[in-house]
């Protein structure tokens, strides 16, 4: 999965296909990317003719995950939903995959929620 989770740190997350989200986060550190401006992403979308959203979801949608995508703009809603009139190809997924060489340790998350960090099944207690 692009730049997210690291489901060697909580194999329950990566077992249970909960992932994070892609676009624009009122919660994102300054230092943190939004995936949609990525230039992989956006050469994908080039290629094919469709969004970079549209790209980051079909990418899940072939991983098996269960996509969510949060819109209340009619028109984006339509959007989201029109990925099956293309597919990646195995080169374009290995793109995708990799751009998470890019976030050394510990990666990307959108919020650390460290205020659950007394809970047993909180997978970042090495952090705090």
């Amino acid at each position: 999965m692009p730049f997210f989770l690291q489901y060697s740190r909580s194999p329950r997350l990566g077992s249970s296909g909960i992932n994070a989200e892609y676009g624009g986060s009122k919660f994102r550190r300054p230092e943190q990317k939004n995936l949609l401006d990525n230039d992989v992403v956006k050469g994908i979308a080039e290629a094919h003719s469709v969004t970079p959203g549209q790209v980051l979801i079909r990418y899940q949608v072939d991983k098996g995950n269960a996509v969510i995508p949060k819109s209340v703009t009619p028109s984006r809603i339509v959007e989201n939903l029109a990925v099956t009139g293309f597919s990646l190809t195995a080169e374009e997924v290995d793109k995708l995959s990799d751009i998470s060489k890019d976030f050394p340790a510990p990666g990307y998350r959108t919020c650390g929620v460290k205020h659950f960090g007394g809970h047993v099944n909180y997978p970042f207690k090495s952090e705090l």
